[in-house]
């Protein structure tokens, strides 16, 4: 199960891969194949880690900052208007386990930019 904190990493990484205009370098794509079988093997911290690590790529640095920054502000606004829309207090958050899945699906693509635009509307 993943907390706040790693939710947050991981749609940022794939809000990253997402924005991509290019293909990923063969390195950065094996590690992030990599990452894929941590996450499915239930090593959560450890791939989350190794995820910031990857996203000070060049490719990914500028794209995972911005998509982090606009996620972070998301959850704020959220915590803050908990109460102002109580038609919504009874809606189910999004499980960790949905991101944890499209992120393992993505990460194990040999073309992970590509899945991820794919699967770009159901990364929440």
């Amino acid at each position: 199960m993943l907390n706040q904190p790693q939710t947050v990493t991981l749609r940022a990484f794939l809000t990253a891969l997402v924005e991509l205009d290019s293909p990923l370098p063969t390195a950065l794509q094996q590690e992030i194949n990599n990452v894929g079988e941590m996450l499915a093997n239930a090593q959560n911290d450890n791939a989350l880690n190794r995820l910031i690590e990857l996203a000070e790529n060049d490719c990914l640095k500028e794209s995972y900052r911005n998509a982090r920054i606009n996620i972070q502000t998301q959850y704020k606004s959220q915590e803050l208007n908990k109460y102002d829309k109580p038609s919504q207090q009874n809606q189910p958050p999004i499980p960790p386990e949905h991101i944890g899945n499209i992120a393992i699906a993505i990460f194990q693509a040999t073309d992970s930019s590509a899945k991820a635009k794919k699967l770009k509307s159901d990364i929440p």
